[in-house]
This record gives structure tokens, sequence and C-alpha cells, in this order.
């Protein structure tokens, strides 16, 4: 029927309310649809149309505004996209990227007609990132000109740095002689950060270790006797800089005529002594070590012919006038002596050695005697193990060769007929996990160790294999142990040398692993000038003694191992430049 209107009942709201939407879109379509028809419906007059009977009816989009949202979010987007390009493209123009230094794989540096000393030190000292080599010689021809240029009478001691890279002088630092000790890395020094601190002739001399320039030089008559190591303290005169203390005995003394210990405090500012010098009767010292408890309280512990002992530093502070903040812990001061401030840690009569067991909470101590090693608990006072030995030929070395993530300790001991059997000592228990017999030589270079990111560690030993023995005097061969290649060593053979000092560690963060050897005359033994022998220093890098070192059979174990499957997997190291 023409220009009849049909009008369709409307949903009601309970049909409309259980309709499903598979999309927004047609949610909004039908939502329209059901309001255009409603308003046809109930006011024909509102809902308009358009001239020319074209409806004028905003669309979903239109409505929300979602068009122009868009058209704004898309704006947005293309304006921080430029912003950062810019920002981009300028600091790569303005901050250039870091170059990392190249470094070769092997140097030396050579000087003639010297001597030189038990000391290696590795310090950033030109600030490539790339660790730097310190070391301190004497009577080299080549050293003439630079004793002359500061007064200093023939021969001088110059203190040397060279750069980890390649090996060239960074600086020399000529000193009156004679030798005493230097300990570099020292905090405080001066105004500017740490330095090296050096006991020579009647002086004490704080050396800058990114120039070189003597921060401050005193005279060390009250500290003549001072001993190694050197202890460093917070800052004790408020100087806004760290202090340090020098410990003087007489290690020869007999317990029948027996000489008080001197404790002399510093300031490393200005090297001025601060407060005054404290005298004990601590009889029989013959060495000292700085350690803290598990409270982070500082102890100085002490070596003696009777056992260990340990002293607080707040303690001698007071004695020597200091008004310190220096903590106490709380159960090793229950356990001190009222009169002497003495705890005693161990009782022995061979004690040899204490070394702090690193990584270990509570802190530990490795005991060494005459026929033992033992680790201490400091919190129980304690004994965690204890692992019989023979005479020990070095300082034990830490380095992880087991998967428990304790450190474990490289030993050797001597078992006579200049044979050197070489242990690995686990840091849980004590027991032996490794070991290998060598020939060796007197002296010879302790071992030393490497981490890797793989948690363990690679091991560096010096001897020389049995098979080898008519060849003892003319070779000397240095060996690299993977803990996952345990039976096969790696063995490197060397001209014979006379070592005086070896180092091995990372000289860049998380790589450039490496090992320094110094080797010339002995300057302790070798006090005229005349030496024909060079002192040679020598950086060679880990992996590079892979290809030119053989595989050495350890052990009566069959191996399935193979020298290339060894070689491939030292290769493959990647190393880590954390401690333990």
């Amino acid at each position: 029927m023409s220009g009849s209107v049909v009008v369709k009942p409307a949903q009601s709201l309970e049909a409309r309310n259980d309709l499903s939407f598979t999309s927004g879109v047609e949610f909004c379509w039908s939502q329209m649809a059901d309001a255009s028809g409603s308003a046809f419906e109930a006011e024909p007059l509102k809902g308009g149309e358009a001239e020319g009977g074209v409806s004028k009816k905003k669309s979903c989009t239109e409505k929300l505004g979602i068009s122009h949202l868009t058209g704004w979010r898309t704006g947005a987007f293309l304006f921080f996209l430029f912003l950062c390009l810019v920002v981009v493209f300028a600091f790569s123009f303005i901050l250039p990227c870091p170059v990392r230094p190249q470094y070769s794989s092997t140097w030396n540096c050579t000087l003639p007609d010297a001597a030189t000393y038990d000391f290696l030190a590795v310090e950033e000292a030109n600030g490539d990132r790339v660790l730097d080599v310190l070391f301190i010689y004497k009577d080299s021809e080549a050293s003439r000109n630079t004793c002359l240029s500061e007064d200093l009478s023939i021969p001088c001691l110059v203190l040397t740095a060279v750069d980890g890279t390649d090996g060239k002088t960074l600086w020399e630092r000529p000193l009156a002689a004679e030798f005493d000790w230097v300990e570099c890395g020292v905090k405080g020094l001066g105004s500017q950060g740490t330095g090296c601190l050096v006991a020579h002739a009647d002086n004490l001399t704080a050396v800058d270790i990114k120039t070189g320039v003597i921060r401050w030089q005193q005279s060390r008559s009250t500290v003549l006797n001072g001993n190694l190591p050197l202890i460093s303290i917070q800052d004790l005169n408020a100087d806004k800089a760290e202090d340090f203390a020098i410990l003087s005995y007489n290690p020869e003394a007999s317990s029948f005529t027996p000489i008080p210990s001197e404790l002399v405090f510093f300031s490393g500012k200005s090297g001025d002594q601060i407060g005054s010098k404290v005298y004990v009767d601590w009889n029989g010292v013959f060495g000292h070590q700085q350690f803290k408890t598990a409270s982070g309280a500082p102890y100085l512990l002490l070596l003696t012919k009777s056992g260990l002992y340990a002293v607080s530093l707040q303690h001698l502070a007071v004695l020597a006038d200091l008004g310190s903040t220096l903590k106490e812990d709380k159960s090793w001061k229950e356990k001190s002596d009222k009169n002497t401030g003495l705890i005693s840690l161990y009782q022995s009569d061979s004690l040899k050695r204490v070394m702090v067991f690193p990584g270990s909470s509570p802190p530990s101590l490795l005991v060494q005697t005459d026929s033992s090693v033992s680790l201490l608990h400091t919190d129980t006072l304690k004994m965690a193990w204890t692992t019989n030995t023979s005479t020990l030929l070095s300082v034990p070395t830490f380095g992880h060769f087991d998967k428990d993530g304790i450190p474990d300790i490289m030993i050797e001991e001597d078992i006579g007929n200049k044979t050197k059997r070489v242990l690995v000592l686990s840091g849980s228990s004590g027991v032996v996990l490794w070991e290998v017999n060598l020939l060796f030589w007197t002296p010879s270079p302790r071992p030393a160790s490497v981490l890797t990111l793989n948690t363990y560690s690679v091991f560096m030993l010096w001897g020389q294999s049995q098979s080898q023995d008519n060849q003892t005097n003319e070779m000397h061969s240095s060996f690299l142990l993977h803990p996952r290649y345990s039976q096969l060593l790696l063995e490197r053979r060397n001209p014979a040398q006379n070592i005086i000092s070896f180092k091995a560690m990372l000289l860049e963060r998380g790589r450039h692993a490496g090992y320094l050897v110094l080797t010339g005359p002995d300057g302790r033994q070798h006090a005229e000038l005349g030496e024909t022998e060079p002192v040679i220093l020598t950086k060679r890098k880990i992996k590079g003694d892979v290809p030119e070192s053989t595989a050495l059979r350890v052990g009566a174990d069959e191996s399935t191992s193979e020298e290339a499957e060894v070689k491939e997997a030292f290769y493959r190291l990647r190393f880590s430049d954390a401690l333990f």
C-alpha cells in the first residue's frame, strides 16, 4: 500500500539485554538503530530528516568523538617519535661511544743492570679502565738521570707504574734507598683518594697512584721497625680522610728479653702522627692481621709464639688518647682480658700463619701451624675442620674447585727430594679434592686462581713434571688446572729464570685475564751496582698459554678427556671480576 508506514514493535528491555554482541561496532550499531527507531516512533519531529529526505543523524564514532581522538593520538605519537629521534641523533654526535682499550696479549718491560723486590700491585693509574702495574727497582743504568734529577745518591729506588695494556711506563718516582716495604691502594693518602705508602731509608712517603707525585713525606723515626700489613682505620682526627696505624715489633726478640710492641697512629691526609704512641707488652708477637667481626667491629689479630690473640682497635685508639668512635664486638669484649684487652682465639706453640677466609659468614679464619691447616669460626671460636699436613712451601691460595659455592684452598707441602705435593682442600670440610706431585725449585712462586662466570676458578701453579727430571735446572713449567678436567694439566715450559714475584688477575672488568711475572736479581741480596742480569716484568694472557701447552695426565684414574678437549674448554672461558 503506497505511502503506508509499517511500525515494528519495539524490543523489550529483557530481549535487548539477552542479545550478545560480538564487537563494539555491532553494539554501537544496534544501539543506534534502536535509538533511531524509537525516535521515529515516539517523536517523529525530533527524529529529523535532512533536506531532501537525507538523515543528518551522526554515526557512533562521531558521537563518541573517536575520529578526533584518533587524530590527536596520531599527532602526539609522531611528535614524540620525532622528539626521540632528535635526542638520539644529538647525543650520538655530542657523546661519542666509549672506545674499549686495545691491549697486547703479552708485553715485556725490561730494565738492564737492575735489581728488584717481591712486590707487584695492580691499580687504575691512567683512567682507561684497565688496571696498571706498579713495581719497584734499583741499580738500573736507565735510572741514573732519574735519581740525579731529585738530588738522590746512586743507587736509588724507583717506584714505577706501567700501562696494563702495553707495558709502557706511565711515571717513575725516585726515592732514597734503602727499601723496607711498600703498600699500594691505601685509602685516604693526601686529599685525592688512594695512593702508595713506601717505607724507605728513614722516610715514610705517600705517592699519588695516578701521577707519581709525592703527596707527603715524613720521618719514620717513631716506627723505624714498622711491620706490614698496614692497619687502615676510619677518620680519627676529623680531617675527612681515612687514617692508618703502623705496628712495630721485633720478631727475633728472645722470650727472656721481651721488647714491647709499639703502635703509632698517623693522619692519612698529612702523614702527621695523631695521638700518643701506644706501648703494649705483647710478648712473642711475630705477625699481625687486620680483621672485622660479623658486627663490623675492627680488630687486630696478633700471631704469637703461644697462639692467636685479638685486640680491639677501639681499645688501642683510647690508649692513644684519640676520641674514637670505632665499634667493639659485644661477644668478643666479654672475652677480653681487663688489663691487656687481649682476647685468646686459639692456643698453639707452632702457629705459622693466619688468613681471613673469603666470603664466609660469619667471618672465619684459616689457621696454619707446623703440621696442620684448620678453619676457625670466629663466632664460636671452634674449629670447623682440621687437615694434617707437612711443611707448607707457600701461602695457601683460595679458589672455587667444586660446586658448593664455598671457596676451596690450594696448598703446597714439601714431601722431600725436591718434590712437592699440591693439594686442593674443600673449604667446607677440609677433605682432599685433588692432588699432584711436582718437582720444585727454591724459591718457587705460589699458586694463583682466577674466578670464571661458571662459578669455578682456574688455577695456575709452577713446578716441573717428574718426567722432566733431567731438565729441572734448565726449564721451569707453569701449569693450568681446569676443575672440570682435573685429570689433565696444561703444561707450558719456560726457560729457567729467577722469579721474584708472580700474580694472576683480571686487568679489566669481566675480561683480560692475565698474569704477571717479575724476574731478575733480588734487591735484598744484591746491594751493589754492576749486576748484569736485567729485571724483566712480563704480562701474558692466560688463554695465550693454551696453544703453547701440552697435556700432562694427573693421577692413576682413567680419563676420557683429550688434550684438544681441555684446550677448547679453556678457550670458552669467560672470567668474573668478583673476588669470591
